[in-house]
């Protein structure tokens, strides 16, 4: 309690000036105390105006929404149509333009876990992936109904058919994940499933995406429109809008209910990685943009994180990709199984020339197992994965070193060579080698207990190394939230009007089950979704700046979603439309009698970091063979089959 006491009669000015004293101190008690001054579904009730104004309205905006979500993602998706479904006018501003947004969602595998319907079970084995972790029960609870339940959900609430579903349960190499951790108590339960026979395709992507675009009268889509900052109310703590920048010019967007981050992890943001994680040479396995926006915007008022540390790896050999340049996305080597990059004479080694893992075995998402449970390695700054010549003949045999890399190669006739190109420490360098070979040789991995059929000693005759690099497929750490989807302040209650879904702050604290981070966009993208729409009390009355008129924009009025165009035709030329990675794929074919005499594509929102190779070359290759009887685009199969389909779709037409 503040209590001012004076023993005398105050001057208007004096009584003035007071009044502006008590309305910081109250504003500076309400921040530090945030949930005691303002409802939040539940919270406690917001003081009425009593007819003046408010600090919103001291402000100029630019546009107006009862939701604003950060974030095209999944969750972003699921969140726009849950609120839109509960009467909120929508905007979604997304930093991407369309062909680059989606984050992790659209190029993930598909998969979602699914607990079968059996939710003792389902909480029994999410209860053994934390570990000794400590998880609130109230969002172990939520994050286990959804997952037991989450085919239902697609189907109930999303319209699809279960009997298109698969479980990928038995199934190879994927099948391995569907359960990830098959030793944990309540695993039975818990499968890996998607919405069609495909993965790694942007099914389940483009099903939620639809959702939005059907709900389009509803809500409003700014592509390129990065969230930057967010608008609190310094009497109640209220979020009350966001700050995003469109063009060259910075919007304030009023958002009258709530806002919703689903902005994505920190794995594209190198200081962030470094500091939370302690990674400097990594790669991306997903998505190129996740710099952990919305995680900074969240602690700028004051939010708690929570699993910080807490990230997913590859899969393969030690959980490593390929060297990449910086900026670039990864390329794993080996997925899941076995083979000639990880079996054999062959070794992965630090710059001390010494191994640091089980080569061989399969990871669970980077993770290896370590002395009862299953960790992320501590990588060296630098790694070589070194191999003989007989381990070389198999590995070119099998062409497992994409041609993009074959030059990264060291060839050397000796170990001592091997060292000088290399620049591992020659003395530790042989010393590992013979120890592998005596390991070999006995059938026992003295050091990291690989299994005796995976190894082989080395031949003796050549040397040979390529660098590789550790990989982060996603963060799971990020603004704690409750299991209203409301994020948390550092004094554990919650920033009014303030929500977030998706793998920003996700419920992962130890062992991740595949599968989990797509249904927990859907899960707490409902819940954000619905509470966020929910009307909220007035704010209290600010006198500390001038009101100001607005006249900002409102639904309906500038979107970029759901852009239709008729596109003209002449004689001979034909339209058609495939589905790609990033939805629809417009192609015009021009024939010249029987005869493809041209191949344009109209339309795409394709990655162009992925889809480029497609776009170029195969409408050439279609024209050539006069056909689509043509070999798909290694790294862009999908965008490769949408173009196929599209083309396929334009010649039915052809008399």
């Amino acid at each position: 309690m503040i209590i001012f006491y004076y023993d005398k009669m105050l001057t208007s000015r004096e009584e003035n000036e007071m009044k502006k004293l008590l309305a910081l101190a109250t504003a500076a008690f309400c921040v530090i105390s945030l949930g005691a001054c303002a409802t939040n579904n539940g919270g406690t009730s917001t003081p009425n105006t009593s007819g003046g104004y408010t600090f919103a309205d001291t402000i100029q905006w630019d546009a107006e929404y009862d939701v604003v979500v950060a974030g095209f993602g999944a969750s972003g998706a699921v969140t726009a149509k849950t609120a839109a479904e509960n009467g909120a006018s929508v905007l979604i501003v997304e930093k991407c333009s369309e062909g680059e947004a989606g984050g992790n969602s659209k190029v993930a595998g598909q998969l979602f876990a699914y607990g079968n319907g059996n939710v003792e079970e389902t909480k029994k084995y999410y209860q053994a992936l934390a570990g000794d972790t400590e998880v609130p029960e109230a969002m172990l609870d939520t994050i286990v109904n959804g997952v037991a339940h989450m085919a239902e959900t697609l189907v109930n609430d999303f319209g699809l058919n279960k009997e298109d579903f698969v479980d990928w349960t038995g199934y190879p190499v994927i099948g391995v994940m569907s359960p990830e951790y098959p030793e944990f108590e309540g695993s039975d339960s818990v499968g890996l499933w998607t919405t069609h026979m495909g993965t790694s395709d942007s099914h389940l992507y483009q099903i939620l995406k639809e959702q939005v675009i059907k709900n389009s009268d509803k809500i409003d889509v700014w592509f390129e429109t990065p969230a930057t900052e967010l608008i609190q109310d310094p009497m109640s703590g209220a979020v009350i809008g966001i700050k995003a920048t469109r063009g060259n010019q910075v919007s304030n967007i009023r958002a009258l209910n709530g806002v919703v981050l689903c902005t994505g992890g920190f794995e594209d943001n190198q200081e962030m990685v470094q500091d939370y994680i302690g990674l400097t040479d990594y790669a991306p396995i997903g998505g190129l943009y996740n710099t952990g926006d919305g995680i900074k915007m969240a602690q700028a008022v004051g939010a708690d994180l929570w699993h910080m540390h807490v990230y997913e790896g590859g899969f393969g050999l030690g959980g490593v990709s390929f060297y990449v340049e910086e900026g670039q996305r990864a390329s794993q080597i080996q997925v899941l199984s076995q083979g000639p990059l990880n079996t054999g004479a062959l070794v992965l080694l630090g710059m001390d020339g010494d191994r640091f893992v089980n080569e061989s075995v399969p990871v669970r998402h980077g993770h290896m197992y370590m002395n009862g449970t299953w960790h992320n390695p501590i990588y060296p700054d630098k790694m070589w994965t070194v191999y003989d010549q007989t381990q070389a003949d198999l590995i070119s045999e099998a062409q497992a070193i994409p041609e993009a890399f074959r030059s990264q190669v060291v060839e050397a006739s000796s170990l001592e060579e091997l060292a000088e190109k290399t620049g591992m420490k020659l003395d530790q360098l042989k010393a590992t080698i013979t120890n592998f070979n005596d390991y070999a040789k006995q059938g026992t991995d003295e050091q990291y207990h690989r299994e005796a059929e995976t190894m082989r000693p080395f031949d003796g005759t050549k040397y040979y190394a390529f660098p590789v690099k550790a990989e982060i497929l996603n963060t799971q750490g990020g603004p704690k939230r409750n299991e209203n989807a409301e994020i948390l302040h550092v004094n554990g209650n919650p920033i009014p009007h303030l929500y977030s879904a998706g793998e920003m702050g996700g419920i992962t604290s130890e062992h991740y089950q595949g599968g989990t981070n797509l249904a927990e966009c859907i899960i707490f993208g409902q819940i954000a979704g619905k509470n966020a729409a929910a009307a909220k009390e007035a704010l209290p009355e600010y006198t500390l700046a001038p009101q100001v008129e607005s006249t900002p924009t409102k639904l309906g009025e500038v979107t970029d979603l759901n852009k239709e165009t008729n596109y003209e035709t002449a004689a001979n030329e034909y339209i058609g439309e495939g589905t790609g990675m990033g939805g629809k794929l417009v192609v015009k074919v021009t024939m010249d009698g029987d005869k493809i005499a041209n191949v344009e594509i109209l339309e795409h929102s394709e990655s162009e970091t992925i889809s480029d190779p497609a776009i170029e070359q195969l409408p050439k290759a279609i024209m050539e063979a006069n056909g689509t009887e043509v070999d798909t685009i290694s790294g862009a199969t999908v965008t490769s089959k949408a173009i196929i389909e599209a083309v396929n779709q334009a010649l039915a037409q052809v008399k």
